[in-house]
């Protein structure tokens, strides 16, 4: 069988001249409908991996990527630490360690504003305070101003109804930054682990400690590694509890599985768009070999077998999906480029943690959507294919 030539009688067939208009009309709403549905599967995955991604980047770029906790979430000690970072650093991928201290704080900063705020004490940060955008401005400070934070730990109310605090304890604002997720740009007040030590009165106190990873390295392994060494090493020691090693993003499971939930739903919800079309198809399909009939009753009767009708068939199906993904992929590939340069989608931070929706295009994702499209096309063209090979060539000539 001489495929070129069943790829260009298909395709012959498909834009012929002879159609009638209705058939011409069919056949483009079918190439539309297709693009459409392939269109916008690929912008919602875009769009939804987009803002997964740009809340995963945002926390990772905040908390480090693997925490190790004490049991109860007891207190760690400096021998603890060297034993966290002995372990660590012999795992491949790890970067660092930092001590943690992190516990609830109250910050005043102009005269008249009080908030409350988390501080977090890591032995890799400076002397000062690191407040967030939103924090900074409830506060009304800017950098070089000072904040006056106290621990929660020592407040109390006299009889007369005034706060009354053991410690307070004045920090120069040496940045302002956007921490990239909203409740940690109104709350988080980052600092060095000797101030935040000296703020809680605690000289050795550390609540966690931080694992730096490359990129590369994938945060559950090295956990899980991490997490069999400090066992091994406690149980060997004689200890009955042991520190435990946990990605950071497994305390934000249930955030990602809610969106994984929802994207799979809209993916479903739109992917019944793109059968709507590809029924379209199967009408057009059948048109246009009805339209037909009498030229494959021709090339049967000169020797076509009845594999080369139906192949020919097939491809007819074929060639206007592949036309349909492919105008569908490039439109949706435009539609992020362009939404992501000139009209970027802007959110309310409070309620979706990040203030604003990048697409993400995908390569991969454009290639599953177009390949599953395709499938279906092709099981779309059978019918009318079968439908084909049901008349003799005696039968199509007679009655064309």
């Amino acid at each position: 069988m001489n495929l070129w030539l069943v790829g260009a009688l298909s395709v012959r067939q498909v834009v012929s001249r002879s159609h009638s208009g209705f058939v011409r009309f069919v056949g483009v709403l079918s190439v539309v409908g297709i693009a459409i549905g392939v269109a916008a599967l690929i912008i919602l995955r875009s769009f939804m991996d987009g803002f997964t991604g740009a809340i995963r980047h945002s926390l990772e770029a905040v908390n480090p990527a693997v925490h190790v906790y004490a049991p109860g979430g007891g207190a760690l000690g400096p021998s603890d630490y060297g034993l966290v970072r002995e372990l660590a650093l012999g795992i491949p991928g790890t970067t660092g360690v930092e001590a943690v201290l992190e516990r609830p704080a109250v910050a005043s900063g102009a005269v008249g504003t009080v908030a409350g705020v988390m501080v977090r004490g890591m032995s890799g940060s400076g002397d000062g305070a690191v407040l967030g955008i939103r924090l900074a401005q409830s506060l009304g400070v800017t950098m070089g101003d000072t904040v006056r934070l106290a621990s929660t730990a020592g407040v109390s109310v006299s009889g007369m109804g005034r706060v009354l605090v053991d410690t307070i304890m004045p920090m120069v604002v040496v940045r302002v930054t956007d921490f990239g997720i909203d409740e940690y740009n109104r709350s988080l007040v980052t600092t060095s682990i000797e101030s935040a030590r000296s703020l809680f009165g605690d000289e050795t106190g550390i609540s966690s400690m931080g694992v730096g990873l490359t990129a590369e390295t994938d945060p559950v392994n090295a956990s899980i590694t991490l997490d069999s060494l400090l066992r091994e090493s406690y149980v060997e020691g004689g200890w009955p509890a042991y520190m435990t090693a946990i990605p950071f993003m497994s305390f934000h499971t249930n955030l990602f599985q809610a969106l994984g939930l929802e994207s799979l739903a809209m993916t479903i919800v739109l992917g019944l768009i793109t059968v709507v079309a590809l029924l379209n198809l199967s009408s057009a399909l059948t048109m246009i070999a009805l339209e037909h009939r009498w030229d494959m009753g021709v090339l049967r009767a000169m020797g076509a077998t009845p594999r080369m009708v139906f192949v020919t068939s097939i491809t007819r199906g074929l060639s206007i999906g592949a036309v349909g993904v492919v105008i569908g992929a490039l439109a949706a590939w435009a539609s992020v480029l362009v939404v992501n340069n000139y009209f970027p989608i802007r959110l309310d931070g409070s309620v979706y943690w990040v203030e604003s929706l990048a697409g993400k295009f995908s390569a991969e994702t454009a290639l599953v959507a177009s390949a599953i499209t395709l499938l279906v096309c092709l099981l779309v063209s059978v019918a009318p294919a079968v439908s084909a090979l049901s008349d003799s060539p005696s039968e199509a000539l007679r009655y064309e």
